[in-house]
């Protein structure tokens, strides 16, 4: 059988949600779905991803802030990120948490240490794409995100989610910009933390990362095959949340629509 091309949806209006804009209750008869959200550095999938978590009443979990963990203790350390040997005892070694606080963020600690800003340092940005290469690192997050999401109503952001991490979620979508645009928006929040950082080198590490990510053996970044490719070039934030919650609620009720019926 032919597998269907991605759908692709280049904008939607604001009020192109399908359904109210309330969380989904056990009562629903889409309630509980697992939603997979891949896509490039910067190109909005972990902070659309939690907007649309919190309007859908569901979990979320950015599986990057996991192997940028690894990546800080490893700089922190003295341990080069190429050193795929020292790289993999410490993920393996490092006592590793995950929460959810009010505010439906995941905030992890290390070693009893909780983390935030320094995981958007830029020595950070810089090497995070050597250690989640790693195929050692990678089986050992892989297990624990598919055991975080078992239990169903997740959104769980990374890239490479849909492919190889939850290849049976309810929802895959594909989230993509321009390079460039992709670059503005990660030079503007690395500012934070880092205020001397220039854009014209976000913009080489952000291109190096994209060739890294997508050139690895271990599960490059790549879009799935039924996954909904949603490019935000010419959207705004508030844009891309209905695009997100619009393609979750239709697929879902799409699929159980044709599992009552089929």
């Amino acid at each position: 059988m032919t597998t269907p091309r991605p759908l692709l949806l280049s904008r939607l209006r604001h009020d192109a949600i399908i359904w109210p804009m309330e969380p989904l209750g056990v009562s629903s008869p889409c309630a509980a779905p697992v939603v997979a959200i891949d896509g490039p550095v910067a190109s909005g999938k972990s902070s659309v991803g939690k907007a649309a978590a919190r309007i859908m009443g569901l979990r979320f979990l950015d599986t990057g802030i996991m192997y940028r963990a690894v990546t800080w203790l490893a700089l922190r350390r003295g341990i080069a990120a190429t050193d795929a040997s020292r790289v993999s005892e410490l993920a393996a070694s490092c006592r590793m948490a995950l929460a959810q606080d009010d505010n439906n963020d995941a905030v992890i600690t290390v070693d009893g240490q909780p983390l935030g800003i320094e995981l958007t340092a830029a020595d950070v940005d810089r090497n995070v794409s050597a250690v989640s290469a790693v195929p050692a690192v990678r089986v050992e997050l892989v297990r624990q995100q598919r055991d975080i999401a078992s239990s169903g109503g997740m959104v769980m952001a990374g890239r490479d989610i849909g492919s190889v991490v939850l290849p049976n979620a309810d929802v895959k979508l594909y989230i993509d910009a321009a390079p460039e645009e992709r670059a503005r928006r990660r030079h503007a929040q690395i500012l934070v933390a880092d205020p001397g950082v220039q854009y014209d080198r976000v913009l080489a590490d952000t291109l190096r990362r994209d060739h890294m990510d997508m050139g690895r053996a271990d599960s490059p970044l790549v879009a799935a095959a039924d996954a909904v490719i949603i490019r935000t070039d010419d959207m705004d934030f508030e844009q891309t949340v209905s695009a997100v919650v619009s393609a979750i609620r239709s697929v879902v009720c799409n699929n159980r629509h044709a599992g009552q019926h089929g």
